[in-house]
């Protein structure tokens, strides 16, 4: 059974960040912070158990922030270019991302994917996070296929070779 642990970090910038993680042991918190790019200063198996109540609101507190959303968008676009899969992104994702509900919206949808959904549908399976732009933007998006150069280039490319192509002098 995981065991809570406290940590405490040093970030790229130089800053001290505290905070909490769940993992077997303390070997795996150290793994997963260097992972995450931080270098760990302490890690120490929490004692006692405090009383911790959270607030939910009805309507409100399970909510995904725009902001959350457009950290996603941008960190997933860049793992997709950067020529990782769908799946080992979406799983990436869902650990780092910080907003609980997002995170529980994102495993769903990978779970989706795997069973073989598109990532489109899997969206749109989830109207009040991801709205009808943000999943057409998707929908919209070419698949790569990197085994064949020829057949990647772009329809606008071969339209401008054709309509701006060498042509002959007016005689």
């Amino acid at each position: 059974m995981p065991t809570t642990f406290a940590y405490k970090v040093r970030d790229h910038g130089g800053k001290i960040v505290e905070g909490t993680l769940e993992a077997d042991s303390a070997n795996l918190v150290v793994g997963k912070l260097r992972g995450m790019g931080y270098t760990p200063i302490s890690v120490e198996e929490e004692s006692g158990k405090t009383l911790q109540t959270e607030i939910r609101i009805p309507g409100f507190s399970n909510r995904v922030r725009l902001k959350d959303l457009a950290v996603f968008s941008r960190q997933f676009a860049t793992m997709i270019n950067a020529g990782l899969t769908l799946l080992k992104s979406l799983s990436i994702l869902e650990e780092q991302t910080e907003s609980k509900e997002l995170a529980k919206v994102v495993r769903e949808v990978r779970i989706d994917v795997e069973g073989g959904s598109s990532l489109s549908a899997a969206l749109a399976r989830r109207p009040k996070v991801f709205n009808r732009l943000y999943v057409a933007m998707v929908k919209s998006g070419r698949p790569r296929e990197p085994s064949n150069r020829r057949s990647s280039a772009s329809p606008t490319r071969s339209r401008s070779r054709s309509s701006y192509g060498a042509r002959s002098s007016p005689r």
